[in-house]
């Protein structure tokens, strides 16, 4: 058995995955130092369905796993009675080693590496069944006793709260993609600012704005501390209770030059900064020095839009820009 401290080291490895494939390589890493030598496989569940959406394994043949995907999974009891109970299920307390190397499933795939004694514990995330921790020892190994099957439930309930975890990352990460994507199609030129994080997203139309600016007058963030969050260019500044966000919005109305709405859309914030520069005459080194820019770095986004829009030149550039109505 490991020791307290190498348990928690090797929880502490799982608990820091940020992907089901990054979770699966470290269980892989450290799994013999609950078990000893073991075959393990990882098997990621459509949580409704049960089916299997990724397979992975250590100490099996590919042909092994592509057996039992095809002609064992749909067929095996002891899978099929841990999803069913949601409970650490070992085949040898359902039957008996000679029951279990009669079964169809054992001649066709588990033979291929003398597997005897096998145990799948249920990942459980969310309330529903999302994963199976499965593990297996060949015939002459010793089985695996109450300790070890304890132990599986155990892991099994940390990777289910690791997936839990990975699956609400991802999920709030989807909808901060769509609020930017919606704050980035608003006509209102808006900065919103994580506190939090020390990071600030400025949509089209307030990159656009602030573009335009030259560098004789406040920045943004000059204005905020010394207008009382309100002046020439910020219009309104609301700070969101108990999110640590900055919602910015700027004054746009003399800035009769701001690019229209269809290109601003089809632009970064940093390349539609880069355009409202070009529109206004000026140069490669002009627009690096106020965007604090190399020059190489201007020529690459101008590259990319030009590619980007199918044109050739900063006359047909400069045309686009002011294109109200298209």
């Amino acid at each position: 058995m490991p020791s307290s401290r190498s348990a928690l080291a090797f929880a502490g490895d799982l608990a820091r995955a940020t992907s089901f494939d990054e979770l699966a390589r470290r269980l892989y890493a450290g799994v013999d130092q609950l078990f000893g030598p073991v075959c393990v496989g990882f098997d990621l569940l459509d949580p409704d369905t049960h089916e299997a959406r990724r397979t992975s394994a250590r100490g099996v043949s590919d042909y092994f796993m592509a057996r039992y995907d095809r002609f064992a999974r749909r067929r095996d009891p002891v899978l099929t009675f841990a999803i069913d109970h949601r409970a650490v299920t070992y085949n040898l307390s359902m039957m008996s080693s000679s029951e279990w190397r009669s079964l169809g499933i054992y001649q066709e795939v588990f033979a291929l590496h003398r597997m005897t004694s096998l145990v799948y514990a249920p990942v459980v995330a969310e309330g529903r069944v999302v994963a199976t921790l499965n593990l297996g020892r060949e015939d002459g190994a010793d089985g695996f006793d109450a300790a070890q099957l304890e132990e599986a439930g155990a892991l099994a309930d940390l990777l289910g709260a690791v997936l839990g975890s990975q699956q609400r990352a991802d999920a709030l990460a989807r909808r901060a993609n769509r609020y930017a994507a919606a704050i980035d199609l608003c006509d209102e030129a808006m900065v919103v600012t994580d506190l939090d994080e020390g990071e600030r997203h400025i949509n089209p139309s307030a990159a656009a704005v602030l573009a335009e600016r030259g560098p004789e007058e406040a920045s943004l963030d000059e204005e905020l501390a010394l207008h009382g969050r309100a002046g020439e260019l910020v219009r309104r500044s609301v700070t969101l209770e108990d999110s640590g966000a900055l919602v910015t919005f700027l004054n746009s109305g003399k800035h009769g030059g701001r690019l229209p709405e269809w290109l601003l859309r089809r632009l970064t914030p940093r390349e539609a900064e880069v355009v409202a520069l070009v529109a206004r005459g000026c140069r490669d080194g002009e627009i690096a020095r106020r965007l604090t820019l190399s020059p190489h770095t201007v020529k690459g986004y101008l590259r990319d839009v030009y590619q980007r829009l199918e044109i050739h030149s900063r006359v047909e550039l400069t045309r686009l820009a002011t294109d109200k109505e298209r």
